[in-house]
């Protein structure tokens, strides 16, 4: 297997405001650990992929059509080699539009593609064989946040190590469902959140000192087990999702003549589209909701309101009746990653693994992010993933069962493998 690897620093200056928070004070005032875009260029038989992933909350869509665009005209990658994936860490800049929760910053995003740019010539640039190791790991530190009936987690930890022949790592590939929320909305300054402190600790353990694109899962659900921590207590976790895997992966033997496909499919989403009455009852019914007026005050009363006037204002119809949900799957020795640009329940990958019958890890936040991903049980119970969290992203709710759908269509999809 043929590997090209690039790392590039892409903080922003202290002073721009962060994502994913509504309770955040803004802006933000330092830096805690640099930001990175991590790129993987990867050939075998004549498939090709370029998968670069970055320490930010997620991508607003038409950057990643953007950089598409130009991957095709510049580099000759197809849309489908071309994957970009978030940790979906909470203190970086914002690169996503969430109402209240960090202003989005098109400076950054005009900065960040450039960077992407300089990240994908690299790594095509400068390739090396390299061996195949697949290990998988558990670690018990996720949460189930919701404390409901469905509560549900995912302790797996897959890894995909990149190994030369003189037995040090060019990079890895790390995965494990977890919202990056550990540092919490008191924390202003810029990091990787426990993304970055698992990374580090798997690069400094193995030799070689490869890059480590830490991946998320399905994490819709999923919280460390408290935020507001300091910077100690990230780190000890990261520790502990990084040590699940580096011992296996020290051992692991490779793969004999690895192979590698590459496939993608875009769903659509059905939502929950409301008439004129059925959008003023939402409103009216979320602005009675006490949890979040107690967490976010008047920044939760500007949401609710600024989503029911731009509701209105589309109801002639030109505001789309579905979500284009992405599929992107990476088969390496049939052993899949499979992108989705949702915030994804954990209960994901095991319908994925029922319906499928394949060894299926999910990686959250890839190529955009629609929004929350819940379960049908979970909208029986209610709660801020099903109530709410639409209201920040500015759009209607998934309809009941979109999960379920996208887990049967991903099913289908995979037999193509």
């Amino acid at each position: 297997m043929i590997l090209g690897t690039s790392q590039i620093e892409i903080t922003p200056q202290p002073g721009g405001e962060l994502s994913g928070f509504a309770a955040r004070i803004q802006p933000s005032t330092g830096v805690l650990d640099p930001l990175f875009a991590q790129a993987l260029y990867l050939v075998r038989n004549g498939t090709r992929l370029l998968w670069i992933h970055c320490d930010l909350i997620g991508f607003d869509r038409p950057i990643v059509q953007t950089f598409r665009r130009w991957a095709k005209q510049e580099l000759g990658l197809a849309e489908a080699e071309v994957m970009l994936s978030a940790t979906h860490t909470h203190a970086g800049p914002c690169t996503i539009y969430l109402r209240e929760a960090g202003e989005y910053d098109p400076a950054y995003v005009e900065f960040l593609l450039g960077r992407l740019q300089q990240a994908a010539r690299a790594a095509l640039a400068k390739t090396e064989p390299c061996e195949l190791v697949i290990v998988e790991g558990k670690v018990d530190l996720a949460v189930d946040r919701r404390k409901r009936a469905s509560a549900h987690t995912d302790p797996r930890v897959a890894s995909l190590g990149f190994r030369r022949a003189d037995g040090t790592f060019a990079a890895v590939l790390l995965n494990y469902a977890i919202h990056p929320v550990a540092l919490g909305p008191t924390n202003r300054q810029i990091s990787r959140d426990l993304s970055g402190q698992a990374a580090d600790r798997l690069a400094q353990t193995l030799p070689g000192r490869p890059i480590v694109l830490m991946t998320n899962g399905a994490c819709g659900n999923l919280n460390p087990p408290a935020e507001n921590v300091p910077p100690a207590q990230v780190q000890t976790w990261g520790a502990q999702i990084a040590d699940a895997v580096a011992g296996l992966l020290s051992q692991a033997k490779p793969c004999a003549d690895p192979t590698l496909q590459v496939i993608q499919r875009v769903v659509a989403l059905p939502l929950e589209v409301l008439d004129a009455e059925g959008i003023n009852q939402f409103a009216d019914r979320a602005l009675r909701n006490a949890d979040p007026l107690a967490q976010w005050g008047d920044k939760y009363r500007r949401v609710v309101e600024h989503w029911r006037q731009t509701r209105l204002q589309n109801l002639a119809g030109k505001d789309r009746d579905h979500h284009e949900a992405e599929l992107f799957g990476v088969s390496l020795n049939g052993v899949i990653l499979l992108g989705a640009n949702a915030e994804v329940f954990s209960e994901f990958t095991d319908l994925l693994r029922r319906e499928s019958g394949r060894r299926v890890y999910v990686v959250g936040y890839a190529n955009g992010d629609v929004g929350y991903l819940p379960t049908r049980a979970a909208y029986a119970e209610g709660g801020y993933e099903v109530e709410v969290a639409h209201l920040f992203y500015g759009g209607f709710r998934p309809a009941v069962g979109s999960l379920e759908l996208l887990a049967r269509e991903a099913s289908e999809l995979l037999r193509a493998f």
